[in-house]
């Protein structure tokens, strides 16, 4: 009974590892395409996009290595709110100090100037949420090595955790060993 408790539990944890582990690779995948092969600047997951802070012009709002997910649009945006926006190649996520009818004016919170005119056409959306320090955690989990890391470990557990009960040996014999452990004669305990 108690082996039974725990081969369920083994089992829902590792299916759950296992449908964890196929989300992260359909995002990763989805977000290499995206990027890579239809050369995107940015992902587009339902509206909202995420990316990693490399500056601390936002302190203490926002500094080095934070995640911050961005709603896709450059409706509702007031003083006040932070905002993400092109500058050539460069993506920049700074407050806006003021609205003006061709777009907004604004400033990193640890600038001492106010950035130029960014124009409406240029506003990748508005911060909606800021993780502190999950860049780390995004930066590591999206290496190709790592995640082959996972699949691997995943893959050994399952197999680990393939416990698949009690056998019934032949007459003859007086062990055996199987997948799931040595079976033994006559009341013999099974690993």
């Amino acid at each position: 009974m108690k082996s039974e408790i725990v081969y369920r539990s083994m089992k829902v944890i590792s299916n759950i590892l296992f449908v964890i582990l196929g989300i992260v690779l359909v995002l990763c995948l989805y977000s290499f395409v995206s990027i890579k092969v239809l050369s995107n600047k940015y992902v587009n997951f339902f509206s909202y996009t995420f990316f990693q802070i490399g500056s601390n012009s936002m302190a203490p709002a926002i500094t080095t290595n934070d995640l911050i997910i961005v709603k896709l649009s450059d409706e509702n945006i007031k003083v006040g709110d932070i905002i993400t926006y092109k500058d050539g190649d460069t993506l920049i996520t700074h407050r806006v100090q003021q609205v003006t009818q061709t777009g907004y004016v604004t400033k990193g919170d640890a600038n001492m100037e106010q950035d130029k005119v960014i124009l409406k056409e240029q506003v990748v959306g508005k911060v909606v949420k800021i993780l502190p320090q999950f860049g780390v955690w995004f930066k590591v989990l999206s290496t190709p090595k790592i995640i082959a890391m996972i699949c691997v470990t995943l893959f050994l557990f399952s197999i680990a955790f393939a416990y698949t009960g009690k056998k019934h040996l032949p007459d003859n014999a007086d062990f055996a060993i199987y997948y799931s452990g040595i079976q033994m004669k006559n009341g013999g305990k099974d690993d």
